[in-house]
């Protein structure tokens, strides 16, 4: 047998690629992350390592600086390097030379750099952390070697559940080995630890379904000692001779292991090149996170204070050190808060729904939002009955109380304050006889917006800061963010409420598919945020809610939120004795039997959302107040689900189209007016492609044209009519929601090239109009099986996207062109014109040389001279010259004869030509079909 190749190159460069979205995306928040490499006496490796690290740190965004220490550079020189480094707010990892020079000491350099910022994780504190099963940045060689090892189960296994695995690691530093092998164990592995002279190694290496190596000795594993079929993952470095006298680098792992193995890493091109995209993974995350305190000892308290620290007494010195150092826990987290040893404690219970409490007190549902400000007693009175049927936490009325729903942002912000003030009025008194007091958490609601598509992130995030700060200055013990929509939602929001607060934050997504991949990226994505929990609300009923917590609960360390709705409702009217409105039919003791499962597979709080009223929370409390918690499973993943996790901030896949495939010869589209009738257009469209085209379209342009899923349908039945590829075209101006209900109509219909008009509307993020650049990106972004909101689809639409460019272009103005390249445009439709000047100056402008787009040509065939002047009076943007008009008036063919002449001098330079027309009438276009075959044939 040989052995599957594991490639740490092109596993890296995938990761880099995610990487560098996440940091465009922290740039967007204003975040710059930012690496300092610190220099003692540098050597030629190390100088090496700095400038690879440097260009890769250029390639995905992230800011690289070097500190150097001056010559002779003593152990103290070395501590205030760092330690300003600790203090540099714009700093956000610090790694420092290795191994440092004789006479300094290496491990309290390391246990200097602020937990926070040691993203290379060598300090006692990080290791310390990584023991516990923390969650936080690990050695990266050690990560990488984990990573590889993963990616080697889901090749050969179709899992990355290292559960059961029999793994040994060879090598027991502390950089690599015993890190290794902690991140098995807290991954489910059964490893062991070997090092260069353990007895009988070959005994134990052979057992390994897992074998990592991490010695530093050419050639010390061999074939003899290798299990067959084990995955191997070689992390050793070695320079040696060859035969033929030329240097080279080899691993600890001998050749002939590639005969036995299943899986292996080679060296170079394995974990050494997956390295150092893990450090800036983990600079990335700490520049997200955004707190960064320095580990002090009263030394370093004085270096800080300057000259203010000459009267400071030693003693006090210290004292001041111990107690800031007192409360720094690995990466930066303080002492746990109230609702972190609430969750700790066992299982607590939340409170239920606010909103449908209110309406069936009488709240019209539109002033629902209002009701903190406009009937503070419903609210207060409803608070309490929670509190009377044992809820141990309550979130406040504020759960739509943002600047959109409220329409202003000084109304929401009196909302959120009030609200929470009025939960915390409730709660006042709790606690007595022993129980613990009720806690109040400001309750987060969505923006009501796609996320990235309608409105920006930092719009979200800012708006999420300012009602966090309110309702921390209200007095909330904590925040949830509620019924989010989409995870991109959701991480804007955490971080908003992270970087203006330091009150802990639950996270909760509406989840009502049991999706792995979508669910694992919710996870990570919460984890990395800096979530005190995560959960799921509102999705669904209690029974549907179960396989999303349980796998949810599987997937995350974070404790888990489970708040279902309570079912279906009933709309009732005036007659009915509780008065107009909903009537829920759960029975308490149905939603009792589903938290209790919620509980089984390791959910932590469970409360309830819409039409879960206070009877039902009594009936929890009872079963469940205070239960043990169950440490969850791990979540079964196949690897189709694993594949989609590892593509967390992508939002781009590339696709292609035979269309644009051939540089041979010339592409046609034939296109007529979609107002056509149906059965006119079919007949014309046939002709078109009988003459020679390669693909049809549907012109929406034309008023009076259909739009939207109507569209779709026609150009399907076109297809079917012509057996030709159909184009939908969209024109800017229409919403975002109804070009995706178009776009996902046309993908399921099998129709995936799509031509985005850009004259249509000016750039806009509004709900009701789109820029071309907002389509484009949504035909992206199905392309990559993510819709409007961020959620995962089914299955990706798999969209091949052009633009036709504005009306403005035929005079050499390239209008938003890169931003449009940039958010996935194939191709591009050049509009027609009938000035030679102004197509040879855009096309001028277009070469981009080998990296060009391809380019089509659209002409606008005129058939007599009545149809030029409707068109040069009615249609936009385009000039019919009088010269041409004549022509046409001594000879109706004298325009397609002069479009086969431009297309002979320019068909070296095009993809492809677009020929529209204006009606039924083919004949002219059949003709300029035939030349063109004649001339670029199939």
């Amino acid at each position: 047998m040989s052995a599957r190749r594991i490639d740490g190159k092109a596993l890296a460069e995938e990761r880099r690629t995610v990487l560098a979205e996440t940091v465009r995306g922290l740039a967007v928040r204003g975040i710059r992350p930012c690496l300092a490499a610190v220099t003692v006496r540098a050597d030629q490796a190390w100088e090496r390592y700095v400038r690879n690290q440097a260009s890769a740190c250029a390639a995905v965004g992230i800011i690289h600086r070097e500190q150097h220490c001056p010559a002779q550079a003593s152990d103290s020189d070395l501590a205030e390097a760092i330690e300003a480094l600790n203090a540099d707010p714009e700093v956000h990892g610090i790694i420092v030379q290795s191994p440092l020079p004789a006479g300094i000491d290496d491990r309290a350099a390391k246990a200097l750099i602020a937990p926070g910022k040691d993203v290379e994780a060598v300090g006692p504190a990080r290791l310390g952390q990584l023991l516990a099963g923390v969650p936080g940045p690990a050695p990266c060689t050690a990560v990488a070697a984990v990573e590889l090892a993963r990616r080697a189960l889901l090749e050969i296994h179709g899992t990355r559940d290292f559960t059961g695995i029999e793994a040994v690691v060879v090598g027991a530093s502390t950089i690599v080995g015993r890190p290794v092998a902690q991140l098995l164990l807290n991954a489910g592995a059964t490893p062991t630890i070997c090092h260069i002279g353990t007895r009988d190694l070959a005994e134990h290496t052979r057992k390994a379904d897992l074998l990592i190596v991490a010695v530093g000795k050419a050639g010390l594993i061999s074939a003899s000692q290798v299990k067959p079929g084990a995955i191997v993952v070689d992390v050793g470095i070695n320079r040696v001779i060859g035969p033929d006298g030329v240097a080279k680098t080899v691993g600890d792992v001998a050749d002939d292991v590639w005969e036995v193995a299943g899986a292996l890493t080679p060296v170079p091109g394995g974990v050494g090149a997956m390295t150092t995209t893990i450090l800036l993974e983990a600079t990335a995350s700490a520049a997200a996170h955004g707190d960064h305190r320095p580990n002090l000892d009263a030394a370093a308290v004085r270096r800080l204070l300057g000259p203010a620290a000459s009267g400071l007494e030693s003693r006090l010195a210290e004292r001041i050190a111990r107690l800031i150092g007192g409360h720094l826990a690995a990466g930066g987290a303080t002492v746990a808060s109230a609702l972190e040893r609430r969750l700790a404690s066992g299982v607590t219970i939340f409170d239920g729904a606010m909103g449908s409490e209110l309406i069936a007190r009488g709240v019209a549902p539109d002033q629902v939002v209002r009701a903190p400000l406009d009937h503070p007693d419903l609210v207060l009175a409803i608070h309490r009955a929670y509190r009377e049927a044992g809820a141990e936490i309550a979130t406040a009325a504020t759960f739509a109380a943002n600047r959109w729903r409220l329409g202003d942002r000084d109304t929401a912000l009196r909302a959120a304050s009030a609200g929470v003030r009025l939960a915390r009025q409730a709660a006042a008194g709790s606690g007595a006889q022993g129980s613990a007091p009720q806690l109040v958490l400001g309750a987060i609601g969505p923006c009501g917006r796609a996320v990235g598509a309608e409105i920006a992130a930092s719009e979200v995030e800012d708006a999420a800061g300012e009602l966090a700060l309110a309702m921390a200055d209200a007095g909330a013990d904590g925040l949830v963010l509620e019924t989010m929509q989409s995870t991109a939602e959701a991480v804007a929001a955490l971080a908003g409420c992270r970087r203006a607060t330091s009150l802990p934050v639950i996270a909760c997504r509406s989840i009502e598919r049991d999706d792995p991949a979508e669910i694992a990226e919710f996870a990570r994505a919460m984890e990395s945020g800096g979530a005190t929990g995560i959960g799921v609300n509102c999705a669904a009923g209690p029974r549907a809610m179960r396989a999303v917590v349980a796998r949810l609960a599987a997937s995350t360390r974070l404790p888990v939120l489970a708040r279902p709705n309570a079912g279906f409702p009933e709309a009732v009217g005036a007659s009915d004795p509780a008065g107009p409105g909903w009537r829920y039919h759960l029975r308490p003791a149905w939603l009792v039997d589903n938290a209790k499962a919620y509980v089984a597979s390791g959910v932590a709080a469970v409360g309830g959302c819409c039409g879960v009223a206070p009877t039902h929370i009594a009936a929890l409390a009872t079963a469940l107040s205070g239960a043990a918690r169950i440490t969850p499973g791990t979540a079964p993943e196949d690897a189709a689900a694993a594949a989609h996790a590892d593509l967390i901030a992508a939002d781009r896949v590339a696709v292609g189209h035979p269309l644009l495939a051939r540089r041979d010869r010339l592409a046609v589209v034939g296109s007529v007016p979609a107002r056509l009738p149906a059965g006119i257009a079919a007949a014309a469209l046939r002709r078109l492609t009988g003459a020679g085209a390669d693909a049809v379209a549907l012109s929406s342009l034309w008023p009076g044209s259909p739009q939207g899923a109507r569209l779709a349908a026609r150009l399907r039945h076109t297809r079917d009519q012509t057996g030709a590829p159909a184009v939908l075209e969209l024109s800017g101006g229409t919403s975002l929601r109804a070009a995706q209900d178009a776009l996902i109509a046309a993908g399921l219909l099998g129709i995936d090239l799509v031509l985005v008009d850009q004259g249509g509307a000016p750039a806009s993020t509004s709900a009701e109009r789109a820029s071309a650049l907002d389509l484009v990106a949504l035909t992206t972004r199905l392309a990559a099986g993510r819709d409007l909101a961020g959620s995962r689809l089914d299955a990706p639409i798999p969209l091949t996207c052009g633009v036709r460019l504005s009306g403005g272009a035929a005079s050499g103005e390239l209008i938003g062109l890169p931003a449009l390249v940039s958010a996935g445009t194939a191709f591009v439709v050049l509009p027609p014109t009938y000035e030679p000047a102004r197509f040879r100056a855009l096309m001028t402008a277009l070469d981009f040389g080998a990296n060009a787009l391809p380019i089509f040509a659209e002409v606008l065939l005129l058939s007599d001279p009545a149809l030029a002047e409707e068109l040069d009076n009615e249609l936009p943007a385009l000039s019919v010259p009088q010269r041409l008009k004549d022509l046409l008036a001594a000879d109706p063919g004298a325009d397609a004869a002069g479009v086969l002449k431009f297309l002979r001098h320019w068909r070296s330079r095009l993809a492809g030509v677009w020929i529209s027309l204006a009606d039924e009438r083919t004949a002219p276009a059949e003709a300029v079909l035939r030349a063109v075959r004649a001339f670029t044939p199939v």
